[in-house]
């Protein structure tokens, strides 16, 4: 009776971690009762983590970061007893989410009279989806997990989620010249290409599917 009162006393039951589309996850898991569980997910994906890097728009990587709070709740299909055991699993998570990438307009160049001109003033241009903006991202699963020890288990899952990344904006670290002490107006020309790169960044991530696919593999320990 003692350790039944203390196994109430528990928080959680199960700490979960690994590697998602999302990043690094962390998981917080108490048991509802034999076969069912819910319980906390963080996901934090950092901007150069390795998920998003064949992404591109005219040779330039576009960059993500996410960052997610949310809760889970999962059904197991088998007794907690058994080595192996199948489950579904649903996910909402709270986040901010970010894709972006940055162009180095210096390097920019312009053919005028047989001259190759530059722009080494012109800065960077950044293109991003709005970083202050706020997503619900649902989630469905369905996974395997696998009994290590009697504590440690692997856990692995494939399931659809639905997210919708929004409309882009820019900025340039430094304003653009006039004619000054340039021999031609860049200003006409950076703008319509600062256009087309904006452009075609929000053609790519219209272009991407709400669905998404979702892969979690990972450990969780049991107290």
């Amino acid at each position: 009776q003692k350790g039944m009162k203390l196994s109430k006393k528990k928080i959680f039951e199960e700490i979960g971690t690994g590697l998602s589309e999302k990043g690094i996850y962390l998981d917080f898991i108490k048991n509802v009762n034999k076969k069912n569980k819910y319980g906390l997910r963080v996901n934090y994906l950092p901007e150069d983590f390795f998920t998003h890097k064949e992404i591109y728009v005219e040779g330039r990587n576009i960059k993500a970061e996410y960052f997610g709070l949310g809760m889970l709740f999962q059904h197991n299909f088998f007794s907690p007893k058994s080595r192996s055991n199948f489950y579904v699993q649903a996910n909402v998570d709270i986040s901010s989410f970010k894709l972006f990438h940055n162009i180095d307009l210096s390097k920019e160049t312009r053919i005028e009279n047989n001259l190759e001109l530059s722009c080494p003033g012109c800065g960077t241009l950044t293109i991003e989806t709005d970083p202050n903006k706020i997503y619900f991202v649902p989630a469905f699963s369905v996974g395997y997990q696998f009994k290590n020890t009697p504590n440690l288990r692997t856990n692995i899952s494939l399931g659809i989620q639905y997210i919708l990344p929004g409309n882009v904006r820019y900025f340039t670290t430094e304003k653009l010249p006039g004619r000054g002490p340039y021999p031609t107006d860049w200003n006409d020309t950076m703008n319509t290409r600062i256009n087309n790169y904006v452009n075609k960044t929000q053609n790519k991530i219209d272009n991407y599917s709400e669905f998404q696919p979702s892969l979690n593999i990972g450990f969780s320990y049991v107290f």
